[in-house]
């Protein structure tokens, strides 16, 4: 769990999961941002979702994949990323990451990985119309990728 997440466990306990928080306190091992967790894993902690959201960064043979838990929870989001959700405790700030979050997505051998977003999981962002949109890993490509 990340520093700043732990640290503010007292709004988990605030939720009604003191019991959880609890029994879990001997156990968590905190992480900082850009700490490598794992051979070619690394933690960025990213603004606005919770004061320590996390995202994990995953890189192997010039690709890198984005898990960005709940930063975007919807497609949508990608092509309106200032739509936040209710549960963002600073809207201002999540919407500042998913812009530079996006961008990112739009990166040449980017590929993310959306939790929250039902059968479309893994995807990429490419631009369409007038905006960007989240194109599944499984989609055919785009007139312009062809």
């Amino acid at each position: 769990m990340t520093e700043p997440e732990w640290a503010r466990r007292d709004l988990l306990k605030a939720h009604g999961m003191a019991k959880e928080v609890d029994a879990l306190a001997p156990r968590v091992r905190t992480v900082t941002d850009g700490q490598e967790i794992f051979p070619g894993v690394r933690v960025r902690i990213t603004a606005g979702h919770t004061p320590g959201h996390a995202e994990y960064v995953i890189t192997s043979g010039g690709r890198r994949l984005i898990a960005f838990g709940d930063a975007l929870h919807s497609p949508i989001q990608v092509d309106h990323p200032e739509w936040s959700a209710a549960v963002d405790h600073d809207p201002v700030r999540s919407a500042d990451h998913r812009r530079r979050l996006v961008a990112e997505l739009e990166e040449t051998d980017t590929i993310g990985f959306g939790v929250h977003f039902a059968d479309v999981v893994f995807g990429q962002v490419r631009r369409e119309g007038t905006g960007p949109a989240w194109r599944p890993l499984d989609a055919r490509p785009s007139e312009g990728e062809r």
